[in-house]
């Protein structure tokens, strides 16, 4: 047969579907099991899955010269709905949480095997190729629509489909429409006559148009214009139920918690020291408790609220395959949350709101993140899945006696603060009178960073009644670098401003919360190294340990340096060391080579006369820059007298300069510091 060679061209498929009706999903599948059809695998009108970047809706997993299946055990599994425990390879080769339609045929080989045919198709969700590739036992296809009618070549591949005979299961099935039917469901048919991209055009319309019109008579009048007189309107002859559908959803929307995408934004925004004692144990138990973030305006509770909801949205997505942008939602009650179901890659925020006014049984439901819970809201609930991030945000907090008294001590220094003052703390957040089990049944299930002044305090979500650590910082808590503040004061003025670096952002991101959650090393920001020396230039103390830790690590999250620097008191090196260093006179010493003669010959240049910069004070920096070179008075015997001290800094300046040209005046003369400066160039010449 011709057919047997692939010859059967798309056009054959179109044509023996024209009139007939391709129905939707069935409630159960339909077996069919015969001889081989007049059709072969050659004949299907798709190609192999090459290098693309096309995202799928429906592929088609061909498996060759496999064993035959056990028509009874996949058949019962099948009937009973237990699509997740047919054996390969009728099952997807990897798990995936996304909804996947699977009808198949298996075909007979004349060496007692089988082929099998199995078209899958994502309703929900667009698959990358590597996704297929990693859901297929066989060779991926995918099936060429050329630009076709959507739902003609969805017919038409029906056909193709059932026209292989073999043993087939079936999810979709093709019907005559027979001329009362017609008519009595005309308009609905209609819409199947359009293109995918007419469709879009026409949603986009009543989005644009009937989202802004100010009544329900201005609605109904609307509808009426655009549907049957306007001819040129993209929603004409369009089902009047589908656009009066298509008005209450815009309406219901306005009025409900919307996914947010353009919130760019990631970790590595964070100040260091914040991201080291609280952000990282949350992202470590992220997929069973839940977070509460408390204090008071200013501090970036929100942002960090949704960066953390963004990094868990990314890392399910990750897991999942999922390719659709990253999200949250985010409200000021949880009755917002109703109308569209919790998702497992889009956290939910409690931000803006009174938590101590809502229920308590809804704070402990909200929290639960190992559980599916409902809170019963207006007109339905609110569903949050299991397994999905969630965060509140609130600013009702106590300061204590406790916290005012540790206000001022050391930065970096870590206290422990007892249980009975944390729920001090914290007793704003739930409604009043509220007994201590139920407050305790939220901390159990909630992770909570504090912000209260210059400390940051974290308690573990935990049952135990535990002293809770707190974090004393140089300056009032904020959660973010300077610069990430800077661009969240830009997206609160509704100027989105995607940094250059985010891509990269987001990689490291990645990275980090990948080591976090398998205890690796953890990838650290660029490095910029401040010792000590420089610190106690500036400072009147050498830095605490776990500052040095810190700002080797993450040099945003200094404080900035003073534009004054305190005095201080240049350490004197040893009279030999430091004419040796003098008569360089600023030129870079090569420690791979033995030093040039012409230095001997430069000796000399040592007995010059005093220059009048010599009584004028040193400035800090050409004093660290490069060393003052030594100077001879202007007869050998001036050596004898004392040699003037530097005048004091001008008045205003706070530096007390040390100049090590005053430990002249108390040598025996610049003949022996010639010589001591000769017999160390000898010794460098011999070495």
């Amino acid at each position: 047969m011709a057919e047997r060679d692939g010859d059967t061209a798309v056009s054959t498929g179109l044509d023996a579907t024209r009139g007939m009706h391709l129905s939707k999903q069935l409630p159960y599948p339909i077996w069919s099991d015969q001889a081989l059809g007049g059709i072969s695998i050659m004949d299907l009108p798709m190609t192999e899955l090459g290098n693309t970047n096309t995202l799928l809706k429906h592929f088609v997993d061909v498996i060759t010269n496999v064993p035959p299946p056990d028509k009874n055990t996949i058949e019962s599994l099948i009937n009973a709905g237990k699509w997740n425990e047919l054996p390969p390879p009728f099952c997807p080769k990897q798990k995936l949480d996304v909804k996947l339609v699977l009808q198949f045929a298996v075909l007979p080989l004349t060496n007692g095997n089988v082929c099998i045919v199995k078209h899958v198709q994502s309703p929900d969700l667009k698959l990358t190729k590597s996704v297929v590739d990693t859901l297929c036992h066989g060779t991926p296809h995918v099936l060429n629509w050329h630009g076709r009618n959507a739902y003609d070549f969805k017919k038409a591949w029906q056909w193709f489909f059932e026209q292989l005979g073999g043993w087939q299961c079936r999810c979709y099935s093709l019907s005559a429409v027979v001329p009362h039917q017609e008519k009595a469901s005309k308009q609905g048919y209609y819409l199947s006559t359009l293109s995918e991209e007419d469709v879009d055009k026409g949603f986009a319309f009543i989005e644009q148009e009937a989202g802004n019109l100010a009544s329900e008579w201005k609605r109904v009048q609307w509808i009426t214009k655009n549907l049957h007189v306007n001819q040129d309107s993209p929603i004409f002859q369009w089902p009047i139920s589908t656009v009066e559908k298509s008005i209450r959803a815009i309406q219901t929307d306005g009025v409900l918690a919307l996914p947010v995408e353009n919130f760019f934004f990631t970790l590595a925004d964070l100040d260091y020291q914040i991201l080291k004692f609280g952000v990282n144990p949350i992202l470590k138990t992220m997929t069973t408790h839940a977070v509460g973030v408390v204090g008071g305006p200013g501090s970036g509770k929100t942002p960090l609220a949704r960066i953390i909801a963004l990094c868990a949205s990314r890392f399910w997505k990750r897991e999942q395959g999922i390719t659709s942008p990253p999200s949250y939602r985010e409200a000021s009650e949880f009755d917002f949350f109703r109308g569209h179901p919790g998702r497992k890659d889009r956290p939910d925020i409690h931000d803006d709101g009174r938590l101590a006014e809502e229920p308590i049984r809804k704070m402990k439901g909200f929290t639960d993140v190992g559980c599916t819970m409902l809170t019963k809201e207006r007109w339905g609930a609110a569903k949050f899945v299991q397994g999905q991030m969630r965060v509140f945000v609130c600013n009702d907090y106590d300061s204590t006696e406790w916290i005012e008294k540790h206000q001022n001590i050391r930065a970096g220094t870590v206290l422990q603060m007892p249980h009975e003052q944390f729920l001090e703390v914290v007793s704003p957040v739930f409604p009043k009178d509220t007994k201590l089990p139920h407050i305790m049944a939220v901390l159990k299930r909630a992770n909570v960073l504090v912000n209260a002044g210059n400390l940051v305090i974290f308690r573990r979500a935990s049952q135990e009644e535990n002293r809770v650590p707190c974090l004393v910082l140089q300056t009032p808590v904020d959660y973010l670098k300077t610069e990430a503040q800077q661009r969240y004061m830009l997206y609160r003025e509704n100027k989105l401003v995607k940094p250059a670096s985010f891509e990269d952002d987001v990689a490291w991101e990645a990275r980090y919360l990948d080591a976090v959650l398998h205890d690796k090393v953890l990838p650290l920001p660029n490095p910029t190294i401040i010792n000590d020396a420089q610190h106690r230039l500036f400072h009147d103390e050498p830095r605490p340990p776990a500052h040095r830790d810190i700002e080797a690590a993450a040099p945003s999250s200094l404080p900035a340096v003073p534009s004054v620097p305190k005095a201080v008191a240049v350490k004197k090196e040893s009279v030999t060391f430091r004419r040796a260093l003098s008569s360089l006179q600023g030129h870079v010493i090569d420690l791979d080579s033995p030093p040039k003669k012409a230095l001997r010959a430069g000796y000399a240049d040592v007995k010059t006369e005093i220059s009048d910069a010599a009584n004028e004070p040193a400035s800090p920096t050409s004093l660290m820059a490069a060393p003052v070179p030594p100077s001879k008075p202007s007869s050998p015997g001036s050596m004898a007298a004392p040699i003037s001290p530097l005048k004091p800094p001008s008045q205003g300046s706070s530096m007390d300069i040390h100049d090590p040209m005053d430990d002249l005046s108390h040598e025996e003369g610049l003949e022996n510091l010639s010589q001591e400066l000769a017999d160390i160039i000898d010794q460098q010449e011999t070495d």
